[in-house]
């Protein structure tokens, strides 16, 4: 069969944009977020049936289709009036609530930045710099400033257009062709706010400079120019000296105006592929150019057409290769067949029937992408096989699909079946204490009652396989699974397969096992928290555990001496304290056993002052609990950890650190409360950068008024049931009630308890076998255990 020559293939495709805002991504969409009073209303979409926290605290759960709705009360609003809204998914979504005022005034108006060079007018070579004064922050992690070029002093339609960050203020600009071009530029501050567009300003491009890249030159499309959709096609260009990647675009604009329809970036060889779905049925033109590796682009190549429609031609059937036309085999079988001219991933399928006509199929092979497939077991017999492929959609419910191949026909060999062979997968060695799946295949099918195949092993104590393995009747292939076993030293084994005078053998080396690594990689923590890692094993811990000695570089984080992976675990957490430092810090830590040795690096970053932290509600009771929020002055481009402290844990606890992710300005922390004897005041600190702020939580006891006695409702008194019949015991709700507690007994003083039952709802069903008379009662329990008044007795009887 051909080979095919790998390719990317780029499905479906994004048009580019022009970035304003922090580089953080959300799964959350919001629709409604606002604030009435002390009410939060919140709607949107997520990702289905997750949990959606805001500030970090859990407020409700999607539904199967992704909505939400959040209505809270009492909420205190935010001072920035602003809330990370989060399913888990990704980057939490920060949403402006309507109905809320900020603390702090609006910011002015931005200034638009001036342009610099060129001069206005100047003749330049390309690659050229433009630059521009600075007017915003330098430091803010938001905002930056937007650059475009135009050919046209209306700016329609662009040439080009990029951003950078705040700190820079000048770009590197290549990939123009000779003529007059016109450039501006805008600012976006911190709090993306966006200022007008610069004074617009022309240069005239006469040729190229030093360091230009040259224009890759772009083959012909293959196989034509006419795809259907979603049908991938590959294409190639030549390679350009000095090009660090290369960028393919299309447009359905021969200019390629910016932004263009698609792009593709960071693309490391010069191939690539692209798979169009039916919303981009039409004509489209490919282009592609070269970046070095400072990010500056060549001059593009030649430009490729090509069209995406359901009437796109359909290749010739797949020709078949192996097996020959009337042969005789064994199991297992391998269909050999050539490629098709543009073979698509999971583009085969393939039948295997008992007749020509395929009215029987046998096997279905369907969404193959490899020409070769193995046949493990089929009945004996004659044979017959065809294949076919898709070459995407021929209409928005049916496949472009090619005509069958030829018909080939191949007999399954009717002598009785043998030991084929014996696999572990493909492995060679392994660790003590993993998994192993082996597997086994015979010639043909096996007998009725099936094949009774005998293992043996040169060492049981490491690869203690099975004794036996049956192959059921009429098949013949099947797995079978073991744990290597514990050795002290590299061991080889030999496992055997046997079965009617028939034997095959597989090799394996069995090692003890080794310290594999400590874990993440990479590991980045604010200063002074406890950073949590791992150590892992390569196998699994002999029975006297494996005792991981621990190390490190500096001070500034110090782990346990030791840390111990149980018997037969593979991985072990512990816990890293760490000092705070001024600036990013990167320390070593070593993990030895066993006469190995593996390193960790924990980078320490410098803290940042908390900027507010509020407790809401600031007054709770019993086990409700409240939630707080910590936010920061400034956006950071890493995630922030915080320490956070109760003065009385055992009222109003909390984690001991909370993390602001990257790009977001605030975090929710859950406040767990217990129910206090008397009013209990606790102060809850946040820490940071040398910076504490504190606020207060208030936890009142439950009332201890007991909760009212439910009404009985059926059986009514004097009920008579057979011994062994069900009985269902039901009863009035009682408001506040978390759960309820049911007795019987032999007497009416319920001296004796002979049944006791809980039950979240107001119904109980039991039985009995011994006869007499009983009697049941019902009481209510609160959220915290404490118990209400018990109902009147009634009585039944079991005769």
């Amino acid at each position: 069969m051909r080979r095919r020559r790998p390719v990317i293939i780029a499905v479906l495709l994004l048009v580019s944009t022009f970035l304003v805002v922090a580089p953080a991504s959300a799964a959350v969409s919001v629709s409604r977020a606002e604030v009435s009073g002390s009410n939060l209303r919140l709607e949107g979409t997520a990702a289905a049936s997750r949990d959606i926290t805001v500030d970090g605290v859990i407020m409700g759960r999607s539904d199967t289709g992704g909505g939400f709705r959040i209505d809270r009360t009492p909420y205190t609003r935010p001072a920035d009036c602003t809330v990370d809204i989060d399913d888990g998914s990704a980057t939490p979504r920060v949403a402006t609530l309507s109905g809320c005022t900020a603390t702090q005034p609006p910011p002015a108006g931005q200034a638009a930045p001036s342009p610099l060079t060129p001069a206005n007018g100047a003749a330049v070579t390309t690659p050229l710099t433009l630059s521009w004064s600075s007017v915003i922050d330098p430091a803010s992690v938001n905002g930056g400033y937007n650059w475009e070029i135009s050919a046209s002093p209306t700016f329609a339609p662009l040439v080009t257009r990029d951003s950078t960050l705040p700190s820079v203020t000048q770009q590197r600009v290549g990939g123009l062709g000779l003529g007059t071009y016109y450039w501006r530029v805008q600012a976006i501050n911190s709090n993306l706010d966006q200022s007008a567009f610069s004074a617009t300003r022309s240069f005239t491009v006469t040729g190229s400079g030093a360091g230009a890249l040259s224009s890759p030159v772009l083959g012909a499309l293959p196989f034509g120019t006419a795809y259907h959709p979603m049908e991938s096609f590959p294409f190639s260009w030549s390679a350009v000296a000095g090009a660090s990647s290369y960028v393919v675009e299309v447009s359905a604009d021969p200019r390629f105006p910016a932004p263009v329809d698609v792009r593709f970036t960071n693309i490391p060889d010069p191939n690539y592929g692209l798979t169009f779905n039916s919303t981009l049925i039409g004509s489209w033109n490919l282009r592609v150019y070269a970046v070095d590796a400072a990010g500056v682009a060549g001059t593009p190549s030649n430009v490729r057409t090509f069209t995406i429609s359901y009437a796109a031609p359909v290749g010739p059937a797949p020709t078949l290769v192996s097996p020959a036309a009337g042969a005789n085999l064994p199991l297992p079988i391998t269909l050999d067949w050539n490629d098709v001219q543009n073979p698509q991933p999971s583009g085969y399928e393939a039948q295997v029937a008992t007749d020509p006509a395929f009215t029987n199929v046998e096997v279905q092979i369907s969404q193959q992408t490899s020409s070769q497939y193995t046949l493990l077991g089929l009945s004996s017999g004659t044979k017959y096989w065809r294949v076919r492929h898709t070459q995407g959609d021929a209409s928005p419910t049916t496949a472009a699909m090619t005509a069958w191949s030829t018909v080939r026909s191949f007999t399954v060999d009717t002598a009785p079946a043998m030991i084929a062979s014996i696999s572990l997968l493909g492995i060679t060695s392994a660790y003590s204490g993993t998994e192993q799946v082996g597997e086994l295949q015979l010639t043909g099918p096996a007998p009725a009652g099936g094949a009774l195949v005998q293992l043996t092993s040169t060492q049981p104590g490491a690869t203690p396989v099975p004794s036996s393995v049956l192959i059921g009747a009429g098949t013949a292939f099947t797995q079978f699974r073991f744990l290597y076993g514990q050795v002290t030293a590299p061991t080889s084994a030999t496992i055997t397969a046997t079965y009617a005078g028939s034997a095959a053998s597989v090799p394996v080396t069995v090692n003890p096992p080794s310290l594999k690594e400590v874990g993440p990689s990479p590991n980045r923590i604010t200063g002074s928290s406890p950073a949590t890692a791992f150590v892992t094993l390569n196998g699994a811990a002999p029975p006297a555990g494996a005792a991981v000695t621990l190390t490190s570089s500096s001070p500034l984080a110090v782990p346990p001496a030791t840390v111990t992976v149980a018997p037969g675990g593979f991985s072990q957490p512990f816990t890293i304290q760490t000092s705070a430092v001024t600036v990013n810090t990167t320390v070593t830590i070593f993990a030895s056993w066993n006469g190995k040795q593996v390193t960790h690096q924990l980078t320490l970053e410098p803290g940042v002052a908390p900027s507010e932290w509020t407790v809401t509600p600031p007054t709770t009771t019993g086990s409700e609990g409240s939630s707080a929020r910590v936010a920061m002055a400034q956006l950071q481009s890493t995630d922030v950890t915080f320490t956070l402290t109760s003065s009385d844990p055992a009222v109003a606890r909390m984690a001991p650190t909370v993390t602001i992710p990257a790009g977001s300005p605030h975090a929710g922390v859950l406040i767990l409360t217990t129910n206090p004897s008397a009013t209990t005041t606790v102060t809850l600190s946040v820490s940071g950068a040398g910076v504490t702020k504190t606020a207060t939580l208030t936890v009142n006891p439950i009332p201890l008024t007991p909760l009212p006695a439910p009404t009985l409702v059926s059986p009514p008194s004097g009920a008579r049931f057979a011994p062994g019949q069900s009985v269902l015991f039901d009863w009035s709700s009682v408001a506040s009630a978390a759960s309820y507690t049911l007795q019987a007994s032999s007497t009416s003083t319920f001296t004796s308890i002979l049944l006791e039952r809980s039950s979240t709802a107001p119904q109980i069903g039991a039985s009995f076998t011994a006869k007499g008379d009983w009697f049941w009662r019902v009481r209510a329990n609160r959220p915290d255990g404490s118990a209400g008044s018990w109902s009147t007795a009634r009585s039944f009887r079991i005769n």
